[in-house]
């Protein structure tokens, strides 16, 4: 009765979390790279072609993309250059916004599948929890990952974060499986989740070395490997041990390459009718092979004897060369190289306080139990699939220059979930004081994750909070472009007789929201820029301003504003005003720089002054008089 309870208790959770996740979709629009994995997935299901958005992985597009199979679903042509060019943007941009669509049901669709992989690993996390600390364990493991606001803000987006967690740590588990009874369906599961963690994301070269550790520390540990059919019952000895773990693992790595062959439709070629001159991926093979190295000549030799498919080969390619140099900020720094730092400072900031006080205790309740020696060796013998994943995921994520959001740290929650597990031990009957501060540590969890919906991607705890989140990192850690239903609905209780401008982050379309603004300062993001007038006249107004792009992350003009960029504004200034007096027209190149310098201008000029309002805490609200955007434009401003 008391298991049945549990796993009722659990699945209640589970089912919490979904709707959860999944519930807040209205009230956020596209994010970031949603509009690419949703339309490259619906291609390779309807036209067998893999030419869109394969640097990401074709599993959770794929799956994403499942329910839309069966709805009155209008796609672009495919008949233009967007497609023969392999332009998922503008295809995406066509789907979403201009094919008449229901986009909010899209995204529904589309989410809620990404949200059952997060119930998925949640699942994993109950039963890791349940088999170290027991079913008290197991209830407070799965209620940290249902209430955590990292799961729920990335566990119902069209992104492949949520697919690789759950993939991840269902290949640990089942390789672990596997070195504990060698049978002919444990390699089967094995190589299947092994080929899925290939397809989820191209982080997957990780699984290697936490297979490696865990092959070394089963053979290690010495005892017989059992087994059945067609095996021996029993496989005696370190020696035969490795070899017969080596050799399922090679098997299991045989049927992988199959997973993923098949992911690709069993054809090598990414582009289902090529045809050479007319048709292309939208990054050149030359701009991927740039940067020599075993890495790039690996890709090379896989490539030339055709040994996994082209897209898949392309997209680790494209996504090995673009991880090398990435533009990134950090507590006011600008690199493209990333720092160690990183991935420490937005854990610290964006997990709740609760949880690693939770590991505190379970820590402290360990080390308080007397175990031998022996006890000890085979407590982290139990631990050690999670340990590996744990340790080769943030190995990987510190020496990574990939510094773009917290979400790719991700992989090694369920991990902590599974560590703040053995606080449970404290709850005792009758309560004692230990046991009420766990209970009050996952009220404060819960209570944390309920006062931020639902706007859980800007969740920070109190280290630094929301509100001022912005001054120490931007783009997925915090503004990912999901605010415009909030910019929308703050403007309809504001309404504004003047102008109104925007310089948004994201890939959603303003005007689809019924946000009548003059874009400036973001053409970079602009999926529709033969809308525009290149360079914005701008005035005084209201300013709404993405706190991506005051950072000036991606723009032009990037980074503070400093006397070299002074003087190249001064420039861009003087050679405006020359071909204006002249009758002369700025070319489109010369007008977006021009126009990108003019609003880094602005944001100097505007640092250090409060906002109006701020919008979700990603979206901040000026009101300018004629005269302050003059002074910011061509007076003189603070010079870093």
């Amino acid at each position: 009765m008391r298991r049945r309870a549990t796993l009722i208790l659990a699945g209640g959770l589970l089912a919490l979390y979904w709707w959860m996740a999944t519930s807040v979709s209205d009230s956020i629009c596209t994010t970031g790279d949603e509009i690419a994995h949703l339309t490259a997935g619906y291609s390779y299901w309807k036209t067998d072609d893999y030419r869109l958005q394969p640097e990401n992985g074709n599993l959770p597009q794929r799956w994403a993309a499942i329910p839309l199979l069966r709805k009155d679903v209008r796609f672009p042509t495919l008949d233009q250059n967007a497609w023969r060019i392999s332009d998922v943007w503008d295809m995406g941009f066509q789907w979403f916004y201009g094919c008449g669509n229901d986009l909010a049901a899209m995204l529904r669709a589309g989410r809620g599948m990404i949200a059952l992989l997060g119930a998925a690993t949640g699942a994993l996390v109950f039963l890791w929890a349940r088999r170290l600390h027991g079913d008290r364990g197991a209830l407070l493991a799965v209620a940290l990952f249902a209430f955590c606001p990292t799961m729920l803000a990335n566990g119902a987006l069209i992104t492949s974060d949520m697919t690789a967690t759950c993939m991840f740590l269902a290949a640990v588990t089942a390789f672990w499986a596997m070195a504990a009874r060698l049978s002919p369906l444990r390699i089967l599961v094995f190589g299947l989740l092994l080929g899925l963690v290939c397809v989820a994301k191209f982080s997957a070269p990780l699984i290697a070395p936490m297979c490696a550790i865990l092959w070394a520390v089963r053979v290690a540990e010495g005892r017989d490997l059992e087994a059945s059919w067609p095996f021996p019952a029993s496989i005696a000895g370190r020696a035969r041990t490795a070899a017969s773990l080596a050799a399922a693992t090679l098997a299991a790595c045989a049927l992988a390459i199959g997973v993923i062959w098949a992911s690709y439709g069993f054809r090598y070629a990414m582009f289902k009718q090529f045809e050479p001159g007319h048709i292309r991926s939208l990054v050149g093979w030359d701009v991927l092979e740039d940067h020599p190295g075993p890495v790039v000549s690996t890709i090379a030799f896989v490539r030339d004897h055709k040994l996994l498919p082209e897209s898949y080969v392309y997209g680790f390619a494209h996504t090995y060369r673009f991880s090398l140099y990435r533009k990134s900020f950090l507590n006011g720094e600008y690199r493209s190289t990333g720092w160690a730092s990183f991935f420490p400072f937005t854990t610290a900031v964006k997990t709740p306080l609760a949880l690693f006080a939770l590991i505190g205790m379970a820590a402290v309740g360990a080390v308080r139990q007397r175990r031998s020696a022996a006890e000890w060796r085979g407590r982290l013998y139990a631990w050690s699939p999670l340990l590996s994943l744990f340790v080769v995921y943030w190995t990987f994520s510190l020496t990574s220059g990939l510094n773009i959001g917290h979400r790719h740290i991700m992989p090694v929650y369920p991990v902590l979930f599974v560590m703040a597990a053995g606080a449970a031990a404290w709850v005792t009957s009758p309560l004692r004081w230990a046991g009420a501060a766990a209970c009050l540590l996952l009220a404060w969890f819960a209570g944390e994750s309920l006062w931020i919906r639902p706007h859980y991607l800007s969740y920070f705890n109190e280290l630094i909070g929301p509100s001022d989140a912005w001054e120490h990192v931007v783009d997925s850690s915090l503004d990912w472009g999901q605010d415009l239903p909030s910019l929308r609905a703050w403007l309809d209780r504001h309404p504004e007789k003047g102008p109104v401008f925007i310089s948004y982050f994201g890939s959603g379309d303003p005007g689809y929201y019924g946000i009548r603004a003059t874009r400036v300062g973001d053409a970079n993001f602009d999926l529709n820029l033969k809308q525009r007038r290149f360079p914005a006249v701008l005035s005084g107004g209201l300013w709404a301003i993405s706190v991506t792009q005051f950072q000036q992350v991606y723009t032009e003009a990037r980074g503070p504003w400093d006397l070299k960029k002074e003087e190249h504004y001064r420039e861009l200034l003087a050679r405006v005003v020359a071909l204006e007096s002249g009758g002369g027209r700025l070319t489109i190149e010369q007008s977006t720089e021009f126009e990108a310098y003019q609003f880094a201008r602005l944001c100097q000029y505007l640092r250090g002054r409060a906002p109006t309002a701020r919008v979700a805490y990603t979206i901040l609200i000026y009101r300018l008089s004629d005269a302050e955007v003059m002074k910011a434009l061509y007076e003189p401003v603070p010079i870093r």
